[in-house]
Formats: C-alpha cells, sequence, structure tokens
C-alpha cells in the first residue's frame, strides 16, 4: 500500500522558541561547545530557565544547514571508502573498551565482530523478511511504502518491543521466527557493548546504558528499497541521495550490511550488491562525506541525537549524519533488505532535552506529526537547533477505512489516502473521496522512528559574515 507522506517544511522566517536569557549569555552568534561535533547551532542549557522567546532562526543556524545540505552535482564516485572502528565482542579489554568509546566521541559509528550466530542469523533474518516485505501488498496494512527523493520505493516492517504484530506473523511466519532468532543474538551484543561501555563510565552521575537496553522501548524496523523499473530511475537523477542527510532521533542504531535479494517464484532468492563500491551507506565524517566499509559478519552501531540530548550518559556521543544511496544499476525485482534496531528510552524514563517523560514525548511527537497544537515547545527542543523532527514512515497509526455511500473510491485508494496526515490538504481529499473511517489495525498501527534533518538550506540561512 502506497503512502506519500508529506514532509513538514519550516521556512526561513518561521519563528522557533527558545530559551530567554540574558544579554550577557545570549549573542547572536553561535556558542562552540567543544563536545558538539554535529555541527548544530548551539544554545546554553535549555531546560534552565522556562521563559520563551520567539526569534527568528536564521541568524544562528548556519552549522547544521551548511553541514548537512548536498550539492546536486556529488558523484557517488567522489565518497571514499572508510574503515569502520571494529571491537571483538568477546575480548574487550580496559584498552579497548576506551578506544570504543573515544570512536564513538569522534566518529559516532564502531562494528562489533566474532558475534556468536550473528552471521547466520543476518541471511536468515534478511532473506524472511524480503520475502515477506515483496509478498502481495492487497490487505497488508502493516507493510508501509514510501517513495524517496530519487524515486527509490522503499516498504517497510515495523516491530515493536511486545514482538511481530500478530497479523504479520500469521502472513509471514517465517518472518517472525527469524526475527525472534535475530534479535536474541542482537539482544546479546548489545547488553555486552552496554556494560562494556558503563564498566569504564567514570561519571557517578551519569544514567549507564545496560539498564536502558534491557528496559527501553525500543524499535525494530526492516526496510525493503528497490528501483521502479523505468528509464529515469536508471540514470541520474536531480537528488544525489536516495535517502537524503539526518540524523537519527533516537540514541543509537544497530544494524547489519544489507543484502540483496530479486523476486522470484515461491519467494526472494540472493543475488550481489550491484554497485558495492559506488552505492550503500554514507556517513558525515569531520564535514565530508565518505562511505563505510561494510562486512557481512560484523554487527554495527551508530549513534543518534538522543544519547547526546536525552540524558546523561557519562560520554560525549557524536550523533552520525548519514544518508543512502540506492544502486540504480539493480533490476525492479531486485531489493536491497535493511534490518535496523532503534534503541530508545524506556517509557517512563525523563528526558533532559525536554522534561517530559519518553512516553509523554511520544504521544507529543505523534500529535506534532499530525499538526496538533498545544506540543509546539516541547517539538522545538526534540532535535537540535536548526534540524526539523520528521517520521521516517508516513503513518504511525493506521485508521480502517472504506469507500462511504457514493464514493467511486476503492476501498484501497480510501487505506491509502486517508491514513495520511502530514498536511491539512490530504485530510480534506479523503473527505472529498467520500471514505468513512470503520476502525484501526487490530493492537495500533505501525510505529516509526523520528529522524532530524535540515529546514533550511544554506541560501536562506548564510555563513555568518555573509549575511544579507
Amino acid at each position: 500500500m502506497m503512502l506519500f507522506f508529506r514532509h513538514i517544511v519550516v521556512s526561513a522566517q518561521r519563528l522557533i522558541r527558545i530559551p530567554l536569557y540574558p544579554p550577557h549569555v545570549f549573542a547572536l552568534q553561535s556558542k562552540t561547545d567543544p563536545h558538539n561535533t554535529t555541527n548544530d547551532c548551539h544554545f546554553p542549557n535549555p531546560l534552565l530557565p522556562t521563559m520563551r522567546l520567539a526569534v527568528t532562526i536564521a541568524a544562528w543556524c548556519a552549522k547544521v544547514a551548511t553541514a548537512m545540505s548536498v550539492p546536486n552535482d556529488v558523484n557517488v564516485l567522489g565518497y571514499p571508502s572508510f574503515d569502520v572502528p571494529s571491537f571483538p565482542l568477546n575480548g574487550l579489554t580496559l584498552a579497548t573498551k576506551h578506544t570504543m568509546a573515544s570512536a564513538l566521541e569522534t566518529t559516532g559509528m564502531i562494528s562489533l565482530r566474532e558475534v556468536p550466530g550473528f552471521q547466520a542469523a543476518r541471511r536468515r533474518y534478511l532473506q524472511a523478511a524480503a520475502d515477506c516485505a515483496t509478498s502481495n501488498p492487497v490487505d497488508f496494512d502493516q507493510l508501509l511504502s514510501k517513495t524517496l527523493m530519487d524515486g527509490t520505493i522503499r516498504r517497510t516492517l515495523s516491530i515493536n518491543m511486545n514482538g511481530v504484530h500478530d497479523a504479520i506473523a500469521d502472513r509471514c511466519p517465517e518472518f517472525a521466527t527469524s526475527h525472534a532468532q535475530y534479535t536474541t543474538v542482537v539482544n546479546h551484543a548489545t547488553a555486552k557493548f552496554a556494560a562494556a561501555l558503563d564498566s569504564i563510565n567514570d561519571d557517578l552521575t551519569a544514567d549507564h546504558l545496560l539498564p536502558i537496553v534491557h528496559e527501553g522501548h525500543h524499535l525494530d524496523h526492516f526496510h525493503a528499497y528497490s528501483n521502479t523499473g523505468s528509464e529515469t530511475s536508471k540514470t541520474e537523477t536531480s537528488a544525489p541521495l536516495s535517502l537524503e542527510l539526518h540524523a537519527d532521533a533516537g540514541l543509537m542504531i544497530i544494524m547489519a550490511k544489507p543484502l540483496f535479494f530479486a523476486r522470484a517464484e515461491g519467494g526472494v532468492r540472493s543475488v550481489e550488491n550491484p554497485n558495492e563500491k559506488q552505492a550503500g551507506l554514507v556517513i558525515q565524517v569531520d564535514g565530508n562525506l565518505v562511505r563505510p566499509d561494510l562486512k557481512d559478519d560484523e554487527l554495527y552501531l551508530m549513534v543518534g541525537e538522543g544519547l547526546r540530548l536525552w540524558g546523561n550518559f557519562g560520554f560525549h556521543f557524536h550523533p552520525v549524519v548519514h544518508g543512502m544511496v540506492m544502486p540504480k544499476e539493480a533490476d525492479a525485482s531486485v531489493v536491497r533488505a535493511f534490518a535496523g534496531r532503534m534503541l530508545l528510552l524506556p517509557s517512563t524514563k525523563k528526558m533532559t532535552n525536554t522534561g517530559l517523560t519518553f512516553g509523554a514525548y511520544l504521544n507529543a511527537t505523534t500529535r506534532y506529526l499530525k499538526h496538533e497544537s498545544g506540543v509546539e515547545s516541547a517539538m522545538s527542543l526534540a532535535c537540535p537547533v536548526g534540524r526539523v523532527l520528521q517520521a521516517s514512515d508516513e503513518s504511525c497509526t493506521l485508521g480502517l477505512w472504506e469507500p462511504d455511500e457514493g464514493s467511486t473510491a476503492t476501498k484501497e485508494q480510501c487505506m491509502r489516502q486517508c491514513n495520511i496526515w502530514g498536511h491539512p490538504s490530504d485530510a480534506k481529499k479523503c473527505v472529498a473521496m467520500k471514505c468513512k473511517k470503520v476502525g484501526e489495525v487490530p493492537g495500533g498501527g505501525n510505529d516509526c522512528w523520528m529522524m532530524c534533518l535540515p529546514h533550511l538550506t544554506p541560501d536562506q540561512c548564510p555563513p555568518p559574515g555573509e549575511e544579507t
């Protein structure tokens, strides 16, 4: 089912809420924090004052707008390879633990190798997930679909900590079984990683990571990326990336190297990556885009904004700005199979930057993306200044819609249109189509993790000294 999510666009003139500070503290220039390596515009602690002052963002946002914009003529051939710092899961000495922490504070990305059972569990899970996601989408409400900026199609299956949704498990039993096996392996590795960092954390006021790993409201996503098959999709488009540069609004992504599969009769079959050296994940390191050299037998961890903003975890973690290039050489029958887990806080944990419990933040996030009132102040703190919160998929709550009396729309058309809530015009179109809501997906809709994206371009927000 194709849902077209309308991104929230904020112009250069839109006002945001920031803390009111005395003149000697607050100046019309960005302050540099030596531990703030994500190029966002920086202000003092946003939770100290309670008053808010509405000001234009343009004077402060130059760093993030410049850092996260990509010129249209960027060629993936120009992305140098990057060796991800790798550490043995069962051989972490005191020295390697400190080296691992240092890597997370500089580039923000590491890998764990020698993870028991990982490679076999990864292959089985990705193949079963690809098979499920490429099956007949009719009446498969839990399968989200989105067209990315370059025309790439992304189909998504989302699983929270309660496990695979019953409707998905009934439709794709092998997916449910392999997901359980894969997550057992990932859970073990993530817990050992968290315990290793906790063991060298000398900040007595910091939150430990291991309890969060055990109790967090984590989210698993499977993405199946594919080309449309049209001639234009196989040529260079105006979009240099398939998935735009962003930093995830979560604690950390736990992921494996993607695999490629081709649709075939009776399921999917494994195929080679059609462009191993010139497509795939790209990350920002020292202001430059690089292509991490991913390995089949290693588990990868990438820092999100949450480890820097949501609490004190004892380290100066570096959120990873990243994007993705889909190989255009791939036939439309080929899917790029990606699995990731977003580590999130427990629902009852209070966030430092918003003052909300994480459960309340999730509710506010959903209402914010639905353009409901009363949550703007919390959401202005959800991302660093200069970025805007967006959903990575089109819908987090799926209603059951069908044609009402006098409607010429089909059930599928009603389901597609009326589950889009990113823009008021979409709701009006649902009404015009004479669709009626008859219920919701049992057990709730699809969760989605959030991304922090820039909402101003360098032209809208010039570097200091170049303002007009």
